[in-house]
């Protein structure tokens, strides 16, 4: 069941829109992101709704969903769980390139409604549930992704912590990230960098280098 759709003000304040990096995909983003954000202030102030980090597109994100779409036989006939989905967009990029099934978790329950309505947005199947990637398991050989996840000491310890144990547990595990300072280099294997165009408002550059990389 999808359930509760989005506050009226978060419908009202996001389009569909296409990002040039990943065209393919189609997702309902801010129209403008720092008038939407300043919008949900008094919310989050008040412990009604988490950051709405998914109403804008990340860099991590957009260059896993391009990495996976450029290589879909990473992908292909096997099971992706994304974590951290956000806006979905790793999630339904995964099932374009192939993906036998695509499961999608996210701690806020915000983002889980709209990564369910940017699912139907592209008429693909994917599963999203609200769980935290320690409280998840996959079956052994499948991808794990997660993009954008490392922008916080906190979380980016529950984070490595809960893609480790997947790791450890069988899986093959991506992840998107544009250098954040909490990035942890040493359990990575890069695979590949993208320059992707950001909104000025979300990063201090108009061009953010990023990097895909599998956690060991």
């Amino acid at each position: 069941m999808d359930g509760p759709g989005l506050p009226p003000f978060l419908l009202a304040g996001t389009e569909v829109q296409i990002h040039p990096f990943v065209p393919e995909v189609r997702l309902r983003l801010a129209r403008d992101a720092l008038d939407l954000w300043e919008e949900a202030q008094g919310a989050m102030n008040r412990g009604e709704m988490a950051s709405p980090f998914w109403v804008s597109a990340w860099p991590g994100g957009l260059a896993l969903a391009r990495y996976l779409l450029q290589h879909p036989e990473i992908v292909s006939g096997r099971p992706v769980v994304d974590v951290a989905t956000g806006s979905g967009v790793v999630a339904i990029a995964a099932v374009l390139a192939g993906a036998a099934s695509v499961a999608a978790y996210d701690t806020d329950e915000l983002a889980v409604r709209a990564a369910r309505m940017n699912v139907r947005l592209n008429e693909v199947n994917v599963e999203v549930s609200r769980a935290d990637v320690r409280e998840i398991s996959v079956p052994t050989g499948a991808l794990v992704t997660a993009g954008d996840v490392f922008y916080d000491r906190t979380i980016s310890a529950a984070m490595i912590q809960g893609l480790g144990a997947l790791a450890e547990a069988g899986a093959e595990v991506l992840i998107g990230d544009p250098y954040r300072s909490y990035l942890p280099e040493d359990r990575l294997e890069p695979l590949a960098t993208f320059d992707v165009a950001v909104d000025m408002f979300l990063e201090s550059d108009p061009v953010k280098t990023t990097l895909v990389a599998r956690v060991s």
